[in-house]
């Protein structure tokens, strides 16, 4: 026989472990693991966003094709203006894949520095490890931003950007080296 509080209170342990360990692991993500997985790592400020469609197996998906001036590419490469597309909509209403997924709305007229994941068979992409490859560019620092963009993270870390961009660059010195 069970005791009858044991029932509820193991789900809502369970419950509060997965919740816990969501956390953790989004916060987890360091400028080594954010470049290995990222296609391209670049600052730039973002100039347009532009909502539209992209077909996604037969179906209409919404996406918004985001530009950047780059101003400098710290892994890969590309044009000075840069333009992905990413699932979501900047007005994020409750069914946008974009909210679901928990990606960044880049506000054009903003810096950031972005480590932006290889495009999917649909052309779609967003930044790596989970919207943490998305820093707010302010002078020559840089620290999480929320995911509307606009908005530091409340406690996050401010950086120079000369560090960062360091990092960034030791990382891939490291790998040329391991092959």
């Amino acid at each position: 026989m069970r005791a009858p509080g044991l029932t509820l209170s193991l789900p809502i342990g369970c419950l509060a472990l997965l919740a816990l360990s969501s956390v953790v692991s989004a916060a987890s993500f360091s400028a080594a693991e954010l470049t290995r997985s990222a296609a391209r790592v670049f600052r730039g400020r973002c100039v347009a966003a532009r909502p539209g469609t992209v077909d996604f197996r037969g179906r209409p998906l919404a996406a918004t094709a985001y530009s950047f001036e780059v101003s400098e590419y710290l892994k890969g490469n590309g044009p000075r203006t840069l333009t992905f597309r990413q699932a979501g909509t900047p007005q994020r209403d409750v069914t946008d894949l974009g909210r679901i997924a928990g990606l960044t709305v880049f506000a054009p007229g903003n810096e950031y520095v972005v480590f932006l994941r290889p495009d999917s068979k649909a052309g779609l992409t967003s930044a790596a490890g989970r919207g943490r490859g998305v820093l707010l560019v302010s002078g020559e620092t840089v620290r999480a931003v929320e995911i509307d963009g606009r908005t530091p993270t409340p406690g996050s870390e401010i950086i120079a950007y000369a560090a960062l961009r360091g990092a960034v660059l030791q990382v891939l010195k490291q790998d040329s080296g391991r092959r």
